[in-house]
């Protein structure tokens, strides 16, 4: 994968293999939302390219891995509804 990041006027241009995407880098919310879709991305990757390689050579490494991941989306999806609601 490929990814190459632009700034111009607090825009930010990232383009990825499968697809551009403008990202305007502006507040809280927003940098909640992308450390989410970040977040949940890399989970899918992991899970897609790198899960069962690690599992073969430890699956208590590979678990852990799993388990953070899923920490880390669960907490940021919590930190944009909390942006969200005010909190």
């Amino acid at each position: 994968m490929n990814i190459a990041s632009r700034k111009k006027d607090n825009l930010e241009r990232t383009m990825r293999t499968d697809f551009p995407v403008l990202i305007e880098a502006n507040g809280a919310l927003r940098t909640a939302q992308h450390a989410d879709a970040y977040a949940n991305q890399l989970r899918d990757e992991f899970n897609t390219l790198l899960f069962a390689a690690i599992a073969r050579t430890d699956k208590h490494v590979a678990g852990r891995f799993t388990s953070l991941l899923n920490e880390l989306c669960v907490m940021t999806g919590s930190t944009v509804n909390n942006i969200r609601k005010g909190r």
